[in-house]
């Protein structure tokens, strides 16, 4: 049976507490990523002293030696030592509220999948990727401060939807353009491998798999900008019908809590949508019956959770409209007629 329980107030307050560190680390980490890395310091030319950055093989001159040389010095190295020192404290601080949530027994998203976020965070902060499938309920929960049961959230691989439209760029913290493969090696796993050529799926020498999914272009043959590997060998995306309502839909992001209690980043699609989609997965005739049942459960839950914790996102006529048309009947049956029926709009 798949059910929801409220956090205590003191696993609530925990929790928040750690997406707040996270998301001043975040921050910081950017601004080193930015502002603090590479090399700037004196050197001489010709007898006389000049102000050189060396940053990921650009050197660049910023001239002789001066007042306003040795302050843009002084600035650099005392904002990179600050940042550092505050990078340092963040980190304990994550350490010790992480050991906090596991006593807690709120570790929630598996520790590899946490990984890929969090990574994919730091080198593509632009990428509209969303976590598709089961582990979304991990950023629904997190929203309306509940656990799920884990009938509801076991799972052995995690979706990443990425978005075709637009051609993606991965740049890793030394500067060198990577895909997906590339970058999950360099910062997650070097065991993660795809299965074969042209595969969209890596999985780990423990079995985790991590796919990567995009929507089916309309009409089916049409070029998307983003549909083929990021760098040459990389894994490319499958493209999987009905997924447009997914990336469609408005966007949620939150922070959700790893096994190991420490935190990441998700973007997932509004949960109203997320549960039609399940039930509309539910109606496929190709779909595997045991699948069925379980995104049947897995759309109540969410929509009961909708209902009860999350009334900022309606279930009414106005969200009714928003569907597309062959969802529309599938959540008013679900919801036993409380949403208006909605006719006559086209099914873009």
């Amino acid at each position: 049976m798949m059910v929801f329980n409220d956090l205590d107030a003191r696993s609530a307050r925990e929790r928040i507490d750690m997406a707040q560190i996270y998301e001043t680390w975040l921050e910081t980490e950017t601004q080193r990523r930015h502002s603090f890395t590479g090399f700037l310091d004196w050197e001489e030319r010709n007898g006389r002293q000049y102000l050189y950055s060396r940053k990921k093989g650009v050197v660049k001159s910023l001239g002789p030696r001066s007042p306003e040389t040795e302050r843009i010095r002084d600035a650099f190295h005392g904002g990179r030592a600050k940042n550092a020192d505050r990078l340092a404290r963040l980190g304990e601080e994550m350490n010790r509220q992480a050991a906090i949530l596991r006593t807690l027994g709120l570790g929630r998203l598996p520790v590899p999948a946490a990984r890929i976020l969090r990574a994919i965070r730091l080198s593509a902060p632009a990428a509209a990727i969303r976590v598709v499938g089961t582990n979304a309920l991990y950023a629904y929960e997190a929203m309306a401060g509940v656990m799920f049961n884990a009938a509801s959230t076991a799972t052995g691989d995690i979706d990443l939807l990425v978005d075709d439209r637009n051609r993606l760029k991965i740049l890793t913290e030394d500067r060198q353009h990577r895909g997906f493969t590339g970058l999950i090696h360099r910062e997650v796993d070097k065991s993660f491998q795809p299965r074969g050529p042209r595969d969209f799926r890596l999985v780990n020498d423990a079995g985790y798999m991590v796919e990567f999914i995009r929507p089916e272009p309309r009409p089916s043959h049409r070029a998307m900008p983003g549909e083929g590997p990021l760098v040459e060998g990389d894994i490319e995306p499958v493209p999987i019908n009905s997924l447009q309502w997914l990336i469609n839909a408005p966007p949620i992001e939150t922070v959700v809590i790893d096994e190991r209690g420490f935190p990441a980043p998700m973007r997932a699609a509004d949960p109203r949508f997320w549960a039609a989609h399940k039930l509309w997965l539910a109606e496929r005739p190709d779909r595997d019956p045991q699948k069925k049942i379980r995104d049947r459960q897995q759309a109540r839950i969410v929509l009961d959770l909708v209902s009860e914790k999350l009334p900022q996102l309606s279930l009414d006529e106005e969200f009714a409209r928003m569907l597309p048309g062959a969802l529309r009947p599938l959540i008013e049956a679900a919801l036993g007629g409380k949403s208006a029926q909605v006719t006559g709009k086209p099914d873009w």
